[in-house]
């Protein structure tokens, strides 16, 4: 019998509670905030006033990368290179290799494996996404 850990309505609230906090804190640009569980199904997902009409979609298709691809976003498209995989290969519309997206591990596992993804749209550089999406992920502990 399989046993897994997985994410949870409370998980997802204490992510975004963090990264729309911290966003709030840092004076930061309206953002979206997408969690997903390790199927890339979606858990929670937020939009601060004032956020970008873009980056509803682009939170949730960040959250549902980095959990389907089981890396971060940031990282996929120098990986697929490495392969010679376009994301078109992948007949799948809702994938992404813009950063944001960063993975929850269950470090607890042996060997580790994907809890989910938390995904965050709204910076112009996708490194500060990815940073704030790091921010909810450590509340999450």
């Amino acid at each position: 019998m399989y046993t897994r850990r997985m994410l949870g309505l409370d998980d997802a609230d204490r992510i975004v509670d963090a990264i729309v906090a911290h966003c709030r804190k840092e004076k930061g640009l309206p953002i979206s905030v997408a969690v997903v569980d390790y199927r890339g199904d979606l858990i929670k997902f937020v939009k601060m006033d004032g956020a970008s009409w873009n980056t509803v979609r682009m939170a949730q298709v960040k959250a549902y990368s980095a959990a389907k691809f089981r890396r971060d976003t940031s990282v996929v498209g120098d990986w697929m290179a490495g392969n010679k995989i376009q994301l078109s290969d992948w007949t799948d519309p809702n994938v992404t290799s813009l950063g944001g997206g960063v993975c929850i591990w269950d470090e607890e596992a042996s060997p580790r494996y994907v809890l989910g993804a938390a995904a965050v749209s709204g910076f112009p550089d996708p490194a500060v996404d990815e940073a704030y999406a790091r921010v909810g992920i450590a509340a999450m502990r």
